[in-house]
């Protein structure tokens, strides 16, 4: 290895640990503060002694499962973003395989119409959404509470127009021969699609799934709109119940958002290389 070579690897290697130092830096003072005492979490905060988790106490952690029902919260989220990522993969993906496949009329006009939509924020349609979702309002009474809290909150979200663009543009660069060959055997649309084009998809569906998990586990304003009982509250609307029932205590406010980090960057942890081979393709297309 050249001089200038090595000189470049070392560049590379110390930006990398700089960037990862910036964005690493925040978390991990979180996780210090999550077991400090209230009195010294805001000690030494001009230091490197900030992170330093001496000395350390797991009292925030019980306060906050204590305070939010920690655990009702996560498995309302959890059931939330389960019903939304594989839900939303039953309604998406055949969407997606139409625009990328079939013939029908005016399908760039209705798929760029479609992908239009991805600029319209939640905000924008919330209130025509709640009014739409209020009407089934009554089935509370039949299913309970808890199960159409959890419906109202999920369902909406099923069908995305940035999936079906996603899964539309990884469907385009499968190669069509896959296909024609199983339309020569015989197979309709509908058993390519199964057999064929799904299966040649994962990392696509796992990279939309993923997506849904990271974005709907931080969703605050539709549940702020929806969960109208503690034990409906998701994730978020716990971690904004802090700040809304004092006292305030900083250190079971860290240790809730610890444990909601958990999820997240498991997830991540397990999924990046689906999002590699998703959004880093060959170039290749059909």
């Amino acid at each position: 290895m050249t001089r200038g070579a090595f000189i470049v690897i070392a560049l590379r290697v110390s930006a990398a640990v700089a960037v990862s130092i910036l964005f690493l830096g925040p978390i991990l003072w979180m996780l210090a503060a999550s077991v400090k005492p209230e009195e010294a979490i805001h000690e030494h905060v001009d230091s490197l002694r900030s992170f330093m988790p001496v000395p350390a106490t797991a009292e925030h952690y019980a306060e906050a499962a204590r305070r939010t029902n920690l655990a009702d919260t996560m498995l309302n989220t959890g059931i939330v973003v389960l019903l939304i990522a594989v839900g939303g993969v039953v309604v998406n993906a055949p969407a997606a395989y139409a625009f990328a496949r079939m013939r029908f009329p005016a399908k760039e006009l209705l798929f760029l119409l479609l992908v239009s939509t991805i600029i319209i924020p939640l905000e924008v349609i919330v209130i025509p959404l709640f009014m739409t979702v209020r009407t089934t309002r009554g089935l509370s009474q039949l299913i309970g509470e808890r199960p159409w809290t959890l419906a109202a909150l999920s369902i909406p979200f099923l069908a995305k127009a940035f999936n079906i663009f996603v899964l539309r543009q990884y469907f385009l660069m499968l190669p069509r021969s896959l296909e024609e060959a199983a339309f020569v055997d015989g197979a309709g649309w509908w058993r390519a699609f199964w057999r064929i084009a799904l299966p040649n998809a994962a990392p696509a569906l796992a990279t939309v799934m993923l997506l849904d998990f990271v974005v709907h586990w931080n969703d605050f304003l539709w549940p702020l709109v929806i969960c109208q009982h503690e034990q409906t509250r998701t994730v978020q609307i716990g971690l904004a119940s802090f700040f809304t029932q004092p006292p305030i205590s900083w250190g079971a406010i860290l240790a809730y958002a610890v444990v909601a980090t958990v999820p997240l960057a498991l997830a991540f942890a397990f999924g990046q290389r689906w999002i590699v081979q998703t959004f880093a393709p060959s170039g290749r297309r059909a």
